[in-house]
């Protein structure tokens, strides 16, 4: 069976052909600033690996997304509100189109294929251009009314900064993407001379690079990752406390997110989690399929869509 998977995050889309199970194709582009533009830039990534032989195509995407009927209700990284697009990509791609949120599609994939096989009852935490979060139990994904797992905006605290979202202390302010890119600049600000700042003279700030000079040895980048990966796994050990997972797997885009930043919260919720005394932290994983997970996962649910099977249409 031939699927295409698309995940639209806040800064990336990407598209992949999936036939069998295996990738057989991809396709990057930028994520688009205006609703229309969302739209198309959906249609236009799949229509690039070609639909010939596609039985159906899945999409996740970053923000609200009402199950089953695959509309986009908002998203503060997303253009749009209240967008059909399930409606409107089947009347445009000629297939069956199931949407849904880009965490849940990668907590399926990682559940199925990645760091959390054999696991029933798992927990996702997607970092990138925010938080997001999936939430499977009992090897089913968890979506509540629709919304469940939009934990990157649960109050983190209450006199922090500003969101996206228009809140202000959201638990992404300190742990995501743009959390570790500030940091940098407040660095490189204060020691313009600095190993770090010299680093960063000719290259764009940004998460992935932070974390690529962490792995690479810069003592600087370390710090704010580490700073980061706290705040990771203060925010974690409330999630566990919650849910009681088997396991917590931390993936998305911030990096291909590594050890750089999961060592460090692994540390931390260990520190804080409730009850340590008597009970075990569950491992905290970093996600096998990387930042291709949101698509292999949207693929699957195309193809469970496909197959008839319950998990597609609840």
């Amino acid at each position: 069976m031939a699927t295409i998977g698309v995940d639209l995050g806040g800064t990336k889309i990407l598209a992949l052909r999936c036939e069998d199970g295996t990738v057989v194709a991809r396709h990057r582009t930028t994520t688009p600033r205006t609703p229309d533009g969302t739209v198309a830039a959906i249609h236009e990534a799949a229509r690039a690996l070609g639909l010939e032989g596609v039985e159906a195509v899945g999409v996740g995407i970053a923000g609200l997304v009402r199950w089953p009927e695959g509309s986009f209700a908002w998203g503060p990284h997303v253009a749009g509100s209240d967008l059909p697009l399930r409606i409107e990509l089947e009347g445009t791609l000629g297939v069956p189109v199931v949407v849904d949120n880009d965490a849940n599609v990668a907590a399926l994939a990682e559940h199925r294929l990645g760091a959390a096989v054999g696991y029933r009852n798992v927990i996702m935490v997607t970092l990138g251009t925010g938080i997001g979060g999936g939430i499977v139990v009992d090897g089913r994904i968890y979506r509540g009314e629709s919304f469940a797992g939009e934990w990157g905006h649960m109050l983190y605290d209450p006199h922090g900064i500003l969101c996206d979202c228009g809140k202000r202390g959201c638990w992404e302010t300190v742990a995501s993407g743009p959390a570790l890119v500030r940091l940098a600049r407040e660095v490189i600000e204060l020691n313009p001379d600095s190993s770090f700042a010299v680093r960063f003279a000719d290259t764009p700030v940004t998460g992935e690079a932070i974390t690529a000079a962490a792995d690479a040895g810069d003592e600087i980048a370390r710090g704010l990752v580490a700073q980061v990966g706290a705040h990771l796994g203060r925010g974690i050990c409330s999630l566990i406390a919650i849910l009681d997972p088997e396991v917590v797997v931390v993936g998305g885009g911030l990096g291909s997110v590594g050890e750089s930043v999961v060592a460090p919260a692994r540390r931390v919720a260990a520190d804080c989690l409730h009850g340590s005394a008597h009970r075990m932290l569950p491992p905290i994983l970093v996600a096998a399929l990387g930042p291709d997970a949101g698509a292999i996962g949207a693929a699957l649910l195309a193809a469970d869509h496909v197959e008839g099977v319950s998990e597609a249409r609840r």
